[in-house]
C-alpha cells in the first residue's frame, strides 16, 4: 500500500490556505466560493475537499492562523518583559495592536462577518483558555514579588478571566462591528489605571 507522501499533503494544503486568505481578504467569506479557491490554488475541486470538508472550514484554517500569529505576537513581547506588571501591560496592549493590525487586512472580510459570528466564536473559544493561562501566571507572580498587593491567589482565576473577557470586548468590537475606538481613547492609560489598581 502506497504510504502518502506527508510533506506534499502538508504543503498543498498550505497553497489552498495562502489562496483561499487573498480571496477572503478581497472579497470576504460569502463571495468567495470553493470553486474560486480551488482555481485561486491551481487544485481541482475534488482535491480541495480532501483537506477541507467546506468553505467554512477553509476559513476556519486561514483564520486560525491569523489568531496563533497574534499569539505569538503577543509572546514575542512578554519574552522581553520581566516584572508582572510590565507583562500584564504589554499582554493587554500587544494584543489589542495586533488584532487591530488585521482590520486593515480583513475589511472586506468584515462586511459578512455577523453572519458568521459562530466560527468567530469557535476559534476565540481555542484560544481563550491559554491567554487566561497566561494572565492568571502573571498576577500570580505579581502577588509573589509584591507588585499586586490588593488581590489574593485565589482571586487571580476569576480576575484572569474578566481580564480576558474585557479583553474580548476591545476584540468582539474590533472584528465584529469593525469600528476602532476614537483616537481620544487611549488604550495605554486605561491599562495603566487597570494595572495600578491591582499594587
Amino acid at each position: 500500500m502506497r504510504m502518502p507522501d506527508i510533506k506534499k499533503e502538508e504543503q498543498t494544503r498550505a497553497d489552498i490556505i495562502a489562496a483561499a486568505q487573498k480571496l477572503f481578504k478581497t472579497y470576504g467569506l460569502d463571495k468567495t466560493t470553493m470553486d474560486d479557491i480551488a482555481t485561486a490554488a491551481g487544485k481541482g475541486k475534488s482535491s480541495l475537499y480532501y483537506y477541507f470538508k467546506s468553505k467554512e472550514d477553509v476559513f476556519y484554517a486561514v483564520a486560525k492562523i491569523e489568531m496563533d500569529k497574534i499569539a505569538e505576537t503577543v509572546r514575542l513581547a512578554l519574552a522581553g518583559c520581566k516584572a508582572p506588571t510590565e507583562r500584564l501591560k504589554s499582554l493587554l496592549i500587544t494584543r489589542y495592536h495586533a488584532t487591530k493590525s488585521k482590520i486593515v487586512l480583513y475589511s472586506a472580510l468584515l462586511q459578512d462577518s455577523s453572519k458568521h459570528i459562530n466560527l468567530y466564536q469557535r476559534i476565540q473559544r481555542e484560544t481563550n483558555n491559554e491567554q487566561v493561562d497566561i494572565l492568571k501566571q502573571i498576577l500570580l507572580d505579581g502577588i509573589k514579588c509584591g507588585e499586586f498587593k490588593s488581590i489574593k491567589e485565589d482571586e487571580c482565576a476569576s480576575l484572569a478571566v474578566v481580564a480576558m473577557m474585557v479583553s474580548r470586548g476591545l476584540d468582539a468590537n474590533i472584528l465584529i462591528s469593525g469600528e476602532l475606538p476614537p483616537e481620544s481613547i487611549r488604550l495605554e492609560a486605561a491599562v495603566e489605571v487597570f494595572v495600578r489598581g491591582l499594587a
